[in-house]
């Protein structure tokens, strides 16, 4: 028996898969304790089944609302939130493992896919989302999967129609559960269209499970009260657009986002590392180190482009009639990585829209044979350090914010005005605890944000508060005085709530600590 397991263990159909159980472990022992509050809303959703169908990731809460029912079938009731960040961990597991899959069938040595498998892993787009409740590793896994029923269809020697339908069935779910998977769908298609011998038939069988996507569309419209018209399903297809919290341009800005989220999508970058190397300067070693790591890989890589070493496979040859296949598999995942990073570019640099990024170039990169592993297997391992001691580790282990009394206070004290620096986030903790959708009317946003609304300026924001103070109700803040982070937030507004709120009284009433120090509950009066 030992024999056996050991033949098991050093398979290397299993080798490549190494990292993947690594990854896997990592991302359920580490769930984040401090939840956006889109993964806050989207919980919320599931745990009271309130607008389950969300156009833009329409099958995302559904699906998170059968993973809870099957874990209370198993017998364990696990909180919600926590729930559905145990079931985004395994679909990032399960990714990697598809991946690793798909890199097999490129060829690649057990050492270089298990590599590829390790940085892709180890990205941070990957651990943040495989750590939290978003909608955005499911269709990864998806995605995924249609590219390896389609790269095993170019790559059999008698392909079978049914795997070209398979990888379009795949290909078509992954939109379903979030819309931004229609460049995968579509740079599939393409490829498929592109190098068939028998295009009109081969895009047909890739295709026509695409009407899945319309169909689940039409069937969930009446759960929004709307009629079946084909005005109606467009506004709800197309919902976030219309009302406003999708959109993009163009612009220097965006571009400048797109290049600083791209990096961030491997590497954790942020406005608390400073407040987080004061608090333990050891981890001053982590970048050292992995600088250390990442010039050795970059050294290993650029001597092996200059000699040119081709790596082979262990492999036995899968019955391709021509290595060309294998280029026929990367250029068409090259198109769909330049297509998902062009719309995130255009999205203002949307960092949520770059999570396919990593597996992207893992595909694409396994062209590149003359790379070698070991220079990818330290790239990973600086990788998974630098994210660990700067991303997962702090997220789960220390508290970045804290909202327990504002739950407390702002139910219990109906006539009071609190104008929150996060005010959606405390709402769908809110909807979260209590199960009502609709948020107490007495949370507003903070001054900065306020006068930001359509005919809104400071002086009538001044005039606002004034009349509050007139007719006796009070005026409490979280955004005064806190802790100030080298983040967006601070960048962009700076310390704008103070000079808005120059001429009133400001009383410190409560404060709440934090890891990056106090936050204070203040009082807004008018001075005397």
């Amino acid at each position: 028996m030992m024999r056996l397991s050991v033949r098991w263990w050093n398979n290397p159909a299993f080798n490549i898969q190494h990292p993947t159980l690594t990854i896997l472990l990592i991302s359920l022992l580490l769930p984040t304790q401090n939840s956006t509050l889109d993964a806050w809303y989207y919980a919320a959703c599931v745990r009271h089944q309130h607008e389950l169908l969300l156009p833009h990731h329409l099958l995302y809460n559904p699906a998170g609302l059968l993973w809870t029912r099957f874990l209370e079938l198993l017998g364990l009731h696990l909180d919600t939130l926590a729930a559905l960040k145990m079931m985004n961990a395994l679909a990032a597991g399960a990714s990697l493992w598809v991946l690793g899959r798909i890199l097999q069938r490129l060829r690649l040595s057990p050492a270089t896919g298990a590599a590829w498998v390790l940085v892709v892993g180890a990205s941070f787009g990957l651990l943040r989302f495989a750590t939290e409740n978003e909608a955005y590793v499911l269709p990864v896994l998806f995605s995924l999967l249609g590219s390896w029923c389609w790269t095993r269809y170019q790559l059999a020697a008698a392909p079978r129609p049914a795997g070209l339908v398979w990888a379009g069935v795949w290909a078509a779910v992954a939109c379903l559960f979030h819309q931004i998977h229609f460049f995968w769908w579509l740079g599939l298609l393409l490829g498929t269209g592109w190098y068939a011998a028998k295009k009109i038939r081969a895009v047909l069988l890739f295709g026509l499970p695409a009407l899945l996507v319309p169909a689940a569309y039409v069937a969930a419209l009446p759960t929004w009260h709307e009629p079946l018209t084909l005005p109606a399903l467009w506004r709800f297809v197309f919902h976030d657009y219309y009302a406003g919290l999708a959109g993009g341009s163009l612009s220097a800005h965006g571009g400048l986002l797109a290049v600083a989220n791209l990096v961030r999508t491997f590497l954790q970058i942020h406005g608390s590392m400073p407040a987080l190397l004061r608090a333990a300067p050891l981890l001053a070693v982590v970048p050292v180190v992995c600088a250390g790591l990442a010039g050795w890989a970059m050294r290993a890589a650029w001597q092996s482009s200059r000699n040119r070493v081709t790596l082979r496979s262990a492999e036995p040859d899968l019955g391709s009639s021509s290595p060309d296949f294998r280029a026929v598999v990367v250029r068409t995942h090259g198109f769909i990585l330049l297509a998902q990073l062009g719309f995130a570019a255009y999205s203002e640099g949307n960092a949520e829209f770059m999570v396919m990024v990593p597996a992207l170039v893992a595909v694409v990169g396994s062209g590149l044979r003359w790379m070698p592993a070991r220079a990818l297997a330290a790239l990973g391992v600086a990788l998974l350090l630098w994210n660990l001691a700067f991303g997962l580790g702090p997220s789960y282990f220390l508290r970045f914010s804290n909202t327990d009394r504002l739950l407390t206070e702002i139910p219990a004290r109906p006539a009071t005005w609190f104008l929150l620096d996060n005010p959606n986030l405390v709402l769908n903790q809110l909807h979260y605890r209590t199960g009502r959708p609709t948020g107490p009317p007495n949370v507003l946003p903070a001054p900065t944000l306020l006068v930001r609304r359509p005919g809104q300026s400071a002086a009538r924001l001044r005039a606002w508060l004034r009349a509050q103070q007139q007719a006796g109700r009070p005026i409490l803040t979280d955004c005064l005085g806190g802790p100030r982070l080298l983040d967006r937030a601070q960048l962009v507004y700076g310390d704008q709530n103070a000079e808005l709120l120059q001429g009133f009284r400001t009383t410190r009433l409560d404060s709440f600590p934090t890891f990056f120090g106090p936050r204070y509950l203040t009082k807004i009066s008018s001075k005397p």
